[in-house]
């Protein structure tokens, strides 16, 4: 068990040490460092959690039920994996990425939040059960785990199926603290702290360079389409 006094001083410490690194510079070498050290700081709490609570993971390379599920992130996720494709991907493979992300991205604009809840759309990084950019994956991606992989199943074979249970408190508080403490420190610092889809926001990203220059100067990186739809009523 986590007591509240642990994952606070978990939080907090990862706002001060994030905070340090983003206080390095502004420029976008700098500040993308300090969002991988914040994606890297959560594999590292992951990997620091006792082996008898990673024993009771189930979440296996291949399985890739929560890839279907709408993905919500800030800007600064997106930007991190537009800039590690534009390095990695090759001509074609960005083009085809670009198709996919656009259809993903006319795809969600025709949704409200219920509509956008019940999708079962594959991420389209989803490659034969696994995902094609794990290295750089969102953060929600890093702090979702499950005890049971059947509940995961049936949300994406029932589109009316409630949100899976099953989550393991201990390393859910874990991972959240410091996926919140990012979080925190980034939105401390000014940049853009807006909920978006991730395809739409990745779409826009690989394709107007002024995101990335409206993200450093501490404005709103993406256009209001790409955020995420507000719930109804």
């Amino acid at each position: 068990m986590l007591t509240d006094a642990e994952r606070r001083a978990l939080f907090a410490q990862t706002v001060r040490r994030m905070e340090q690194r983003l206080a390095a510079g502004t420029s976008k070498g700098a500040v993308l460092r300090a969002v991988g050290w914040g994606l890297q700081e959560l594999e590292r709490t992951y990997a620091g959690t006792p082996a008898g609570v990673l024993a009771t993971v189930a979440c296996r390379a291949g399985c890739g039920h929560c890839c279907s599920s709408p993905v919500d992130v800030q800007a600064h996720e997106v930007l991190f994996v537009a800039d590690s494709i534009q390095k990695d991907f090759s001509p074609q493979d960005l083009e085809d990425l670009i198709a996919r992300t656009a259809e993903h991205r006319a795809f969600h604009a025709r949704l409200n939040s219920d509509e956008r809840e019940r999708s079962r759309v594959p991420c389209v990084f989803l490659v034969e059960g696994s995902c094609a950019i794990y290295e750089v994956r969102p953060e929600i991606c890093r702090a979702h785990h499950m005890s049971d992989v059947a509940p995961c199943i049936a949300f994406v074979d029932d589109p009316g199926a409630a949100l899976p249970t099953g989550h393991i408190p201990v390393l859910r508080a874990r991972m959240f603290a410091v996926m919140l403490g990012i979080d925190e420190a980034l939105e401390g610092a000014g940049y853009d702290d807006r909920s978006y889809d991730f395809g739409s926001a990745l779409n826009e990203a690989l394709t107007n360079s002024l995101c990335l220059v409206r993200w450093l100067r501490r404005q709103p990186a993406f256009p209001d389409f790409c955020l995420t739809p507000p719930p109804l009523g």
